[in-house]
């Protein structure tokens, strides 16, 4: 028997309750310009906190952008200067499938021969672009300075590292065709994903688009560079020979910290070392979160967060601890770094030089053994008042 996929009902303020029709696009009206210019205006819409959790918000470049032999569908940035590109297809020609995914890591290819000023002058060539990169990210909370940015984004373009998306209405994955393509782009250090926007119409007309991540890779770096004759050329690695996989958000990471001081990834990774006994473990999201689990909290404890750009922010640790136990945290953080607790009624935090948070780096490796027994006092209260 043939297996039923589930059929989403609506249910409005009334209690009336609608079942909804699965449609496929493609019918003059909803096109793939209509699908690229959806994600545009919604790039929330794309999972990519599934792809890469590391890469916090997605905002929409241009569309159209001019790359080798075609053009980039949709193309999005991150504050911290992370490339995203997506191609579209309505998935009706399975003859298309297989060209469609080609298409998109071409694309990664001749990103990657790309420097910053020949990147943003294929944006501007393209539908919808920004006046420039920059002002795009700048009043992010999240946003590197200019020159960061700049590096960040110069630097993911010779690498290669980024992510590319195929997104249709209705994908089926061909695993040995992906997995052949995905090694034939031998020196990349991208993330690909076929993601599915399913499409549902209620009775009344409305459309409902439901995203889905069918499959993933993580970054595998490839390539083995050979000079033969003279001439250098880049072959697969053999897979039993090939690192353990890892996210571009875990490299971009790390990478913007050895960037701020080479002995800085090291400090930190200390720092997780001597607190994973206490139980508390990192959870790279946009940034670098300190989590806490404890059987009787419905969310975990954060202890603060480090930004790619190099700012620790205990704010978290806020809303979820009582503050006799908030408040104690931040002023030992304060003693550290020389700075205050700023106590203002939506917003709790530690700032140095007036109202900026420290820098990770005034934290570890000089207060490492100050801050662990800082979070593990909160730790055994927290304990002690659940005993």
């Amino acid at each position: 028997m043939a297996r039923q996929k589930a059929v989403p009902v609506l249910i409005s303020n009334g209690n009336n309750r609608s079942a909804l029709t699965r449609i496929r696009l493609g019918n003059g009206l909803h096109d793939e310009s209509w699908l690229q210019t959806l994600i545009h205006d919604h790039p929330a819409i794309l999972p990519i906190s599934d792809i890469e959790p590391g890469f916090g918000d997605l905002i929409a470049v241009a569309r159209e952008v001019p790359c080798g032999h075609g053009y980039i569908d949709n193309l999005y940035l991150t504050p911290s200067g992370d490339i995203v590109l997506v191609e579209t297809k309505l998935w009706r020609n399975s003859q298309m499938r297989r060209e469609v995914v080609a298409q998109a890591l071409d694309y990664v290819a001749a990103l990657s021969r790309m420097g910053y000023d020949t990147f943003q002058a294929a944006i501007a060539r393209g539908q919808q672009p920004p006046a420039g990169l920059y002002d795009l990210v700048r009043d992010h909370p999240e946003a590197l300075d200019e020159p960061e940015f700049i590096d960040a984004v110069a630097l993911n373009l010779r690498r290669g590292r980024m992510v590319a998306i195929v997104l249709g209405d209705g994908i089926r994955t061909e695993t040995e065709a992906l997995s052949d393509l995905l090694q034939s782009h031998a020196g990349a250090h991208f993330t690909f994903a076929l993601v599915e926007l399913a499409t549902w119409q209620s009775p009344a007309g409305d459309i409902l688009a439901v995203p889905s991540t069918l499959t993933k890779t993580v970054m595998i770096e490839r390539g083995i560079v050979r000079v033969e004759d003279g001439a250098a050329t880049v072959h697969p690695v053999p897979a039993a020979a090939q690192k353990g996989p890892q996210s571009i958000s875990s490299a971009d990471f790390w990478d913007m910290m050895a960037k701020r001081d080479p002995a800085l990834p090291a400090a930190i990774r200390s720092l997780l070392s001597a607190l994973e006994p206490l139980g508390v473990y990192p959870d790279l999201k946009a940034s670098l979160n300190l989590k806490l689990d404890l059987a009787d909290q419905e969310k975990p404890i954060n202890f603060g967060y480090i930004m790619k750009n190099g700012t620790f922010w205990p704010n978290p640790a806020s809303w979820t601890l009582p503050e006799a136990m908030w408040r104690p945290y931040f002023q030992a953080l304060a003693r550290m770094v020389g700075g205050v607790v700023i106590d203002e009624p939506n917003n709790k935090y530690v700032a140095v030089n007036g109202r900026s948070g420290p820098r990770i780096e005034q934290l570890v490796p000089g207060h490492q053994g100050a801050w662990v027994a800082a979070i593990e006092r909160v730790i055994h209260e927290l304990n002690a008042e659940t005993a």
